[in-house]
């Protein structure tokens, strides 16, 4: 019997616009409700606005790629920050690039908040009026125009960055590769990096979780669709990964169902807790 639900948000349990609705909250409180319980597992640092946003306060919260999790009140359970001396070498090394480093309550970043839109922009990202994902609404966790001192003194969690040009990415790779030892890439897109600890990866902090809860990890059910998805579709036997999902993560899953646009995870969580009954 399956204790306890966790899923990915972006690509597999939220909607097209990367948002929660009536029809996700309402399985969401099915499972609380039938006396079960949910985690969301997401490479989202899941600041507190985020989680007001999307609506997730009352559950429990795997975040930034399985590097930190939240109990429903907030509370950290679980942390693998980052090695303090990757970080110092990589900013020794790139500091002209423009990496995300998120912390427990925020994302440092040492460029310009305008820099920061201006680049989004150029890789696509649409500020519609009403949309979820807003840039103003997106860079409430951000602390602009950092220096590297300043990164240094936080624990962080999860290295953001996204490369466009080929040399780079080599470079990058290649200076990442000499610290194997001490961090992982698992990024959900091409040409995206997350940097996070060795330590940390979904699956391990899934895990962690259902110990704490003493939960038997046959008793777990995971959804997701990414690369940063493949270690805890592998490590559960009820797993499922999203027909939208990238090849590495359906050949990591157990089970196959069908997109976030048709509501696949909540309508399997729904069918298991009916059959649960």
């Amino acid at each position: 019997m399956i204790q306890l639900f966790v899923s990915d948000l972006d690509g597999t349990l939220l909607n097209e616009l990367h948002t929660v609705d009536a029809y996700i909250l309402d399985t969401l409180e099915l499972i609380q409700s039938n006396g079960y319980l949910f985690s969301c597992a997401t490479g989202r640092s899941l600041h507190e606005h985020e989680v007001n946003r999307l609506q997730l306060k009352s559950f429990y919260r795997i975040c930034m790629n399985g590097s930190l999790i939240r109990n429903p009140k907030g509370e950290i359970l679980y942390s693998k920050p980052i090695n303090p001396f990757f970080i110092k070498a990589m900013l020794d090394e790139f500091c002209d690039l423009d990496f995300d480093y998120a912390t427990e309550q925020q994302t440092l970043s040492m460029i310009s908040r305008e820099e920061k839109i201006e680049r989004f922009k150029q890789e696509g990202f649409k500020d519609q009026a009403g949309s979820p994902l807003r840039i103003r609404d997106f860079f409430m966790d951000y602390k602009f125009n950092q220096s590297k001192e300043e990164i240094l003194q936080h624990k962080i969690y999860k290295i953001n960055c996204s490369i466009q040009n080929q040399e780079l990415i080599l470079k990058y790779q290649n200076f990442i590769s000499n610290y194997s030892n001490l961090i992982i890439n698992a990024p959900a897109e091409q040409k995206h990096f997350e940097i996070t600890s060795i330590e940390a990866n979904k699956g391990k902090a899934i895990a962690y979780l259902a110990n704490f809860l003493n939960i038997k990890e046959d008793e777990v059910m995971v959804f997701g669709d990414g690369g940063n998805d493949i270690e805890m579709l592998s490590r559960f036997k009820n797993s499922y990964a999203m027909e939208n999902g990238c090849a590495h993560a359906k050949n990591a899953a157990r089970y196959l169902i069908g997109t976030n646009k048709e509501y696949a995870v909540c309508n399997k969580i729904r069918n298991t807790l009916s059959l649960q009954k």
